[in-house]
């Protein structure tokens, strides 16, 4: 019935791949194929001349992100990255860091897991794929205007940012991806701090699936009202810069997001290397201190 495909790279590949990233997204996918590019980022330059991350080149490409925490999540996100691909006309990436690549896990597979919901649209909002004798400039409207915004509401429909404590008074509302959410949750568990736990301190989670395009609408709703907001990621601040972008001139949005840097300018999250645990346990207990 068609082709799925996976694209493999390191940080060097995908900076020489750009131009077959950029005109291949361009043209599109086919509705029966699909194409998922397996970033290798290399966080650490553990067997690499750089330590990279990708997330920039894909915004850059205009290819949406997946953000997977664990090998669980690999598994689910890349067959949600296929369906993504195949009902948006989008290639879609997915990073796959030498943490989480190099190590082993037993997971429970449930197929129901994988049955994904594809949002009812018009014939017009679903005229994404691949075509022969395509317009360049027709192309390039046709991601803004239709493609990403079905990604977003492939997404939404299938819950792949989750909204994980919501309860209580609103005081801070973390937000995290990747390898960084799991470091999250051990360092909360570290802490004592459990679901009851973060609803007496006012502590609110929302793990990031899809770490761009965002889903605007979540990421109000859980912001509103929010003393503060506390982005979680390895390397540079990407997933914070788009929340930013995101929330500035909502209302009710919070008046304090800290990622890479707290209120003042000072180190809060370093940017480099990765992120030790021990150190990420001494940025949210200052968090809630103050």
């Amino acid at each position: 019935d068609g082709v799925f495909s996976i694209w493999y790279g390191k940080g060097p590949g995908v900076d020489r791949s750009g131009d077959a990233f950029k005109h291949a997204n361009s043209a599109g996918t086919n509705k029966n194929g699909g194409v998922l590019a397996l970033l290798g980022d290399d966080h650490t330059a553990k067997s690499s001349t750089l330590a990279h991350q990708s997330e920039f080149a894909m915004l850059d490409a205009q290819i949406p992100v997946l953000n997977p925490s664990n090998i669980s999540d690999l598994l689910e996100y890349g067959l949600f990255g296929w369906e993504l691909s195949r009902f948006s006309g989008l290639w879609v990436s997915m990073k796959c860091i030498t943490s989480i690549i190099d190590s082993t896990a037993s997971i429970e597979i449930n197929d129901a897991n994988f049955n994904f919901i594809k949002p009812n649209l018009t014939k017009e909002q679903l005229d994404v794929h691949i075509r022969p004798n395509d317009n360049m400039l027709e192309q390039e409207k046709r991601i803004p205007k239709l493609k990403l915004p079905l990604a977003i509401e492939f997404a939404k429909k299938n819950n792949i940012n989750k909204v994980i404590w919501n309860k209580g008074f609103k005081n801070i509302g973390i937000v995290a991806t990747g390898k960084a959410y799991s470091d999250t949750l051990e360092c909360l568990a570290a802490l004592n701090i459990n679901e009851k736990k973060a609803k007496e301190l006012g502590i609110h989670l929302i793990k990031v699936g899809m770490s761009w395009p965002i889903e605007n609408d979540k990421f109000e709703k859980f912001s509103s009202g929010m003393q503060e907001i506390l982005v979680v990621e390895e390397k540079r601040g990407f997933l914070e810069t788009n929340i930013k972008n995101c929330l500035y001139n909502k209302h009710n949005a919070p008046k304090i997001i800290v990622g890479k840097l707290d209120e003042a300018n000072n180190k809060l999250i370093k940017d480099d290397f990765e992120i030790k645990k021990s150190d990420l346990k001494k940025a949210i207990i200052s968090r809630i201190q103050k």
